[in-house]
């Protein structure tokens, strides 16, 4: 089972690198967790995570 710490920390990475740029949408949460094969309730936590590091708003 993946952390939603080290998912949180792949997708900060693509933000990072540019590969995911400013305004660009994230996902649905459950077609995010398809995408990363974790659980809703992970996807959740990660878009939580994201938020709190100031990396994503909505």
């Amino acid at each position: 089972m993946k952390d939603f710490r080290s998912v949180a920390d792949t997708v900060a990475a693509e933000i990072a690198s540019g590969r995911l740029g400013p305004g660009q949408r994230l996902p649905p949460q459950r077609e995010f967790a398809r995408i990363h094969a974790i659980a809703d309730s992970t996807a959740s936590r990660v878009y939580q995570e994201l938020a709190r590091r100031g990396l994503t708003v909505g």
